[in-house]
């Protein structure tokens, strides 16, 4: 500081601009960063809540006249908030088909369920179901994009063949 005007220095003011721009860089950076992974456990949180209710509903809500059996994605979606609860996930974020997922670049889940022959499982609108075994989904995928890494996670049901 020059002591004799009573002001900074140009040299004073770079250093001080230089050191504040590098500060906010590192912040903008990291907080980036830091947001991404506060989503990637936002979503397993979801989805780990998710697989516990379907699990749930598999033991205890339904069962064909094969045995237990988890909803197919239409019924799941018809059925979301009976099956779900009052959860912070919304049916919105769930999608039935890869197309409709879109990689699951805004957080949405895939939830995939099939057959014992990993076929669709979706039943008849009407009349009656004539292979029950096609139409019984005994398993399901959910998969999800993480935010921070761009990788393709998926979760299975326990009870697969």
């Amino acid at each position: 500081m020059n002591r004799g005007t009573g002001g900074y220095t140009i040299v004073e003011v770079a250093v001080v601009v230089v050191v504040v721009s590098i500060l906010a860089s590192i912040a903008f950076v990291g907080g980036g960063r830091f947001l991404n992974l506060t989503k990637d456990q936002e979503q397993r949180a979801d989805v780990s809540e998710l697989s516990l209710r379907l699990e749930r509903y598999y033991k205890y809500k339904n069962v064909s006249s094969i045995g237990h059996e988890y909803p197919s994605c239409a019924d799941f979606i018809k059925g979301f908030s009976s099956i779900v609860g009052g959860d912070s996930l919304k049916k919105e974020m769930i999608k039935c088909s890869r197309s409709d997922w879109a990689g699951g670049n805004n957080g949405e889940l895939l939830y995939e369920a099939a057959n014992i022959d990993d076929g669709d499982c979706t039943k008849p609108t009407s009349g009656p179901i004539t292979d029950v075994a096609a139409a019984t989904c005994v398993k399901y995928n959910i998969i999800y994009k993480e935010f921070s890494t761009g990788s393709e996670k998926r979760v299975n049901s326990i009870w697969r063949d």
